[in-house]
C-alpha cells in the first residue's frame, strides 16, 4: 500500500521532533539523518505520482466541465428549437384561423346575397303569378257573369 506524501511528511516532522536537543545550540537537534534522507527520497519519489493524480483530477474535472457545458449548450439549443418549431406551429394556426375566419365570412356573405336575389326572385315570381291568377279570376267573372244574363 502506497504511503501518501502527507503521511511521510508527518514521519520526517516526527523525526525532527525524537531528534535530541544540542545544549547552547539555541534549540538545534540531533537527528538520525539516515532516516530523514529515507523519508526525504520516499517524498521525492511519490510526490511525481501525487502530483499526477492531482493534474488527472484537475483534468477529469476540466473534462466533466466540458462535457456539461457541451450538454448544457445542446439542451438550449433543443430548446430554442423546440420553441421555435411551436412558435412557429402557433403562426400556421394563426393563419389559418385567419383565413378560416375570412372564408366564412365571405360564405356568409355570399349566402347573405344569394337569399336576397332569391327571396327578390320568388318574390316576382309570386308577384307575376298573383297577377296572371288576378286575370284569370277577372276573366272567369266576366265569363260567369255573361252566362248569367
Amino acid at each position: 500500500m502506497a504511503v501518501s506524501v502527507e503521511t511521510m511528511l508527518e514521519n520526517l516532522e516526527e523525526v525532527l521532533e525524537e531528534g535530541m536537543s544540542v545544549p547552547l545550540s539555541g534549540g538545534k537537534r540531533m537527528v538520525d539523518v539516515d532516516a530523514a534522507r529515507d523519508i526525504i527520497d520516499d517524498i521525492r519519489i511519490n510526490m511525481p505520482q501525487e502530483i499526477l493524480q492531482a493534474k488527472a483530477i484537475v483534468q477529469d474535472r476540466a473534462q466533466i466541465l466540458a462535457k456539461a457545458k457541451r450538454e448544457a449548450e445542446e439542451m438550449v439549443r433543443a430548446a430554442e428549437e423546440r420553441a421555435r418549431k411551436l412558435l412557429d406551429r402557433e403562426e400556421i394556426v394563426r393563419q389559418a384561423e385567419e383565413k378560416a375566419k375570412a372564408i366564412t365570412s365571405e360564405a356568409n356573405q355570399q349566402a347573405s346575397q344569394l337569399r336576397a336575389t332569391v327571396t327578390k326572385y320568388c318574390d316576382n315570381m309570386l308577384a307575376t303569378t298573383q297577377e296572371q291568377l288576378q286575370k284569370s279570376f277577372n276573366e272567369m267573372k266576366i265569363v260567369r257573369d255573361n252566362l248569367k244574363k
